[in-house]
């Protein structure tokens, strides 16, 4: 049985907060931290590797807790139990579940992804951990199996995408790339590419989606940038009644996926 580890210094309780904070050292170790029940167990039924998990001091071994931290140590994973001023120290979610989990990160490349996806979405140059957790988990809502990251700036396994995403970011085909190379895989898959605009005279209530659509999707500042403004195969627009000129590109993204799957044939 291995000791509590109470101090906030020890090595182990350092390196989760550099695993936390560094994307530099999530690349260098090929691992990221997830914090929640919920999250390592979606990563777990996803088949993604866990190294490691903590749990905190005093944790009763019942319920969904009891049951996850049973299942791991069963499975040979390391538990570890933490103090509370350690746990705190290594935690990054102000309301925790009392368990934190080290999983090894994956592959992001396109070979990995499956043949004629029935929907895709690109995101292009998305900055925000927070807002692409989001859309990751909007998308696994709506049936989408396949998202592409265009030219992204950020770290996929920064601990954000995996708590807005609520670890669903481990369930679906994600590739990162150029701008290029994102756009070569979808003309290899003769994928047909539709973008929103507010200039569309085009209503998605009046398009008819087909399998194989892409929807390509920009910043909410900036919108789609000139490569794939010159790309795009189709043009069309969401339709609002208020005051506000565009949408948040979780909202954008929940609306187009929402109308594809009504009028998909």
């Amino acid at each position: 049985m291995n000791d509590v580890i109470l101090s906030t210094g020890n090595p182990k309780v350092k390196e989760l907060v550099k695993l936390r904070q560094s994307s530099r050292r999530r690349r260098e170790l090929g691992l990221f931290v997830v914090d929640g029940v919920f999250e390592i167990n979606i990563l777990l039924q996803a088949g993604k590797k866990i190294c490691e998990i903590f749990h905190s001091e005093g944790l009763a071994r019942h319920g969904e807790t009891g049951e996850l931290l049973q299942s791991v140590e069963e499975d040979g994973c390391p538990l570890r139990e933490l103090g509370a001023e350690a746990f705190a120290k290594a935690s990054y979610k102000s309301s925790s579940t009392g368990v934190l989990a080290v999983f090894e990160t994956w592959e992001l490349d396109y070979a990995r992804l499956r043949q004629s996806p029935r929907v895709v979405l690109v995101i292009d140059e998305v900055e925000k951990p927070g807002n692409l957790g989001a859309i990751l988990r909007t998308a696994e809502a709506f049936g989408v199996s396949t998202v592409l990251l265009s030219d992204p700036v950020l770290d996929f396994f920064n601990p954000n995408v995996v708590r807005s995403s609520r670890g669903l970011m481990g369930c679906l085909d994600i590739a990162t790339g150029t701008k290029q190379e994102t756009y070569s895989w979808l003309k290899k898959e003769n994928l047909s590419l539709v973008g929103t605009s507010a200039k569309s005279s085009n209503s998605y209530w009046e398009q008819v989606f087909v399998h194989g659509t892409t929807f390509v999707i920009g910043s909410e500042k900036e919108g789609l940038g000139e490569f794939w403004r010159e790309r795009v195969d189709e043009w069309i627009t969401i339709p609002m009644k208020g005051e506000a000129s565009s949408l948040n590109l979780n909202v954008s993204a929940a609306c187009l996926l929402a109308e594809f799957n009504r009028s998909a044939s």
